[in-house]
């Protein structure tokens, strides 16, 4: 445990640790956390959030940001615990572990027309139904020599 945090009351760690947690994930929950939430042993290293519903818009930004082809319609998290090996900080990992995690995803819509019924593009072999082009033929031919280089 850090030096820091041995000489506070117990409450006011649970206090300090739901604000960090709050600064740092309340963006994507849909409700501030609760003391109730929150479970706390900073001696032993492990910190658990329980029931947790998440702000569907925020996380699929996230999604949409890596190119994500779905979308997160809704989700919650019954339990998500953290373990955090203090003697070996550095050395062991830090282990995030999630109980019942709820996702309700569907297909992101296509970006390429207005009310366009069909999912994005899936990659660059990817081509709309319909096509009379085979992914096979927009693939290079086959580098034989040197010369079919140049």
């Amino acid at each position: 445990m850090p030096r820091w945090a041995r000489g506070w009351p117990e409450a006011l760690k649970a206090r300090a640790a739901r604000y960090a947690l709050q600064r740092w994930l309340g963006p994507f929950l849909e409700e501030p956390l609760r003391l109730e939430q929150l479970g706390l042993d900073l001696r032993g290293g492990t910190g658990t959030l329980r029931e947790l519903r998440l702000r569907a818009t925020a996380v699929d930004e996230v999604l949409a940001g890596a190119g994500a082809p779905l979308e997160l319609r809704e989700g919650s998290v019954g339990a998500v615990t953290v373990t955090v090996p203090w003697a070996a900080l550095g050395t062991e990992p830090v282990r995030l572990r999630l109980r019942h995690l709820r996702l309700v995803l569907r297909p992101r819509e296509c970006r390429c027309r207005p009310r366009c019924p069909r999912p994005p593009p899936r990659g660059p072999g990817h081509l709309p139904r319909g096509s009379v082009t085979s992914p096979r033929a927009l693939q290079p031919p086959p580098v034989t020599s040197a010369r079919s280089l140049s």
